[in-house]
């Protein structure tokens, strides 16, 4: 069978795209609850916190029906069902909006169809990997957040005909499991995350808002692209047009109105834009991947400022997560049906 090996960091979109998607659906499906899965045993589990490892169970090919195992993360499987209930939700999102033809376009050597696939099974298996991570370290749904999960896992049952949920396999049972699991991996993601703070750095933190004008550089036409900056500043300085008009023919970033701060990487820039008045043009400034030219719009804001420290700690929780997610996943052998793979 095919290793499907995770390549991508799109943790966040695991479980909280499917989520959001799901969550706004009119009406769910009646039916009994589930009852709570044991904990998986592992021969593979050592009795080291840090040093475990599960193998991957076999998957099958050829033809599918709903019990079929078509994914395995370390020893937890995948029905077939359970992934063409994910595979609705995609599905049913795209083709509202693009209709089905968009499936048979390309990009590259794949059609969009195939990369589609793709992602389900990635979302899938990252949802995997969380919550058996959760069922470790001992973080459950409380009877209020099961119950939420369960109630609208009913209403979007409740919301589909009876052809529907035959074609993907739709049943109570395993949407109210679907969505009690995307519920717990967002719980361990806000548990993870809710242990990164705000040290004093960015308590501290101050934004700018510039617009900018860069060329790439490196190191075989530095002196170069510099020479042509520097001309064009000259330009710019004395033009009866704005540096928007400019920074929008000129900029090789598609970003043209942007906010920086104390903690940037491009410090340079930020040293620049601090000492700049607002409506001049900055000297040429070279960093790292090239030459910037900058023009300050807003500085001294505190309400920026805020905005600022806040997306500042939101992409250290992300990081964060993206971190912790990476460790655990080497823990779990996975495997795809090539089936799958292939449709």
């Amino acid at each position: 069978m095919r290793r499907f090996f995770q390549k991508n960091n799109r943790v966040l979109r695991s479980m909280i795209v499917l989520f959001l998607s799901i969550s706004i659906v009119l009406s769910g499906c009646g039916g009994e609850e589930p009852k709570p899965e044991e904990p998986e045993q592992t021969a593979q589990a050592t009795s080291s916190d840090d040093d475990y490892h599960e193998n991957a169970k076999s998957v099958e090919d050829g033809t599918m029906n709903a019990d079929s195992v078509v994914i395995s993360v370390g020893e937890t499987t995948v029905p077939y069902s359970e992934y063409r209930s994910y595979y609705y939700f995609m599905d049913h999102q795209y083709e509202e909006l693009l209709g089905e033809e968009v499936w048979k376009q390309s990009i590259g050597d794949k059609t969009i169809g195939q990369i589609a696939i793709e992602d389900v099974l990635r979302m899938i298996i990252q949802v995997k990997v969380i919550v058996k991570e959760a069922e470790r370290q001992g973080v459950i749904l409380e009877a209020d957040e099961k119950e939420d999960a369960d109630y609208n896992a009913n209403k979007l049952c409740e919301s589909l005909d009876e052809k529907t949920k035959q074609e993907a396999m739709i049943t109570s049972q395993e949407m109210m499991k679907i969505f009690e699991e995307n519920r717990l991996a967002e719980k361990m993601y806000h548990v993870i995350t809710g242990q990164v703070g705000s040290d004093a750095s960015v308590s501290s933190a101050k934004a700018i808002e510039i617009l900018q004008l860069f060329k790439k550089a490196d190191d075989s036409n530095r002196d170069k692209v510099n020479k042509e900056m520097q001309s064009l500043q000259k330009k710019i300085a004395s033009s009866d047009k704005s540096f928007y008009y400019h920074a929008k023919q000129e900029s090789e970033l598609p970003e043209v109105q942007v906010i920086v701060g104390t903690l940037d990487e491009g410090q340079n820039i930020w040293k620049t834009a601090e000492s700049l008045e607002i409506g001049v043009v900055s000297p040429v400034i070279q960093e790292a991947d090239g030459f910037y030219l900058i023009y300050v719009l807003k500085k001294n804001d505190e309400e920026m400022n805020n905005e600022y420290r806040n997306r500042v700690i939101s992409e250290n929780q992300t990081k964060s997560f993206q971190e912790t997610y990476n460790e655990w996943s080497g823990h779990y052998a996975v495997e795809v049906s090539d089936a799958l793979l292939s449709e």
